[in-house]
């Protein structure tokens, strides 16, 4: 499973506001990074944030623009666009195995947040 493919599988839980399957996708120590500060690390510290997102029933994001380095399949760059209009540029960072050139599933190590700005 390509690396894109695992992150439209977290935003389509997002999207659906599925807390249990988002956290399934977090590795336990994940960290959210936004001007170089771990803003949030941990599965723990990370469940309220989805949940106050889901108090709005409007929430969601789209991938606007994505980018991959073939060197590492690992992590993705994206710029989303929320439902309140915000873009985020951010790259997702996956604990990643190979094995026969195929990437398996594995746990969303780091969001590393680049920009964000409201439209």
């Amino acid at each position: 499973m390509t690396t894109y493919a695992l992150l439209s599988e977290y935003l389509s839980a997002y999207n659906q506001h599925d807390v249990n399957k988002i956290i399934d996708f977090l590795h336990p120590n994940c960290r959210v990074i936004f001007n170089d500060q771990i803003v949030l690390q941990g599965v723990d510290a990370m469940r309220p944030t989805y949940e106050h997102d889901f108090l709005n029933p409007n929430a969601s994001a789209t991938i606007i623009e994505h980018n991959q380095d073939l060197d590492e399949q690992d992590r993705i760059r994206v710029v989303l666009k929320t439902n309140d209009n915000r873009l985020i540029d951010v790259t997702y960072v996956f604990e990643t195995k190979e094995n026969d050139d195929k990437i398996h599933r594995k746990k969303m190590i780091e969001h590393i947040i680049h920009s964000l700005k409201f439209l």
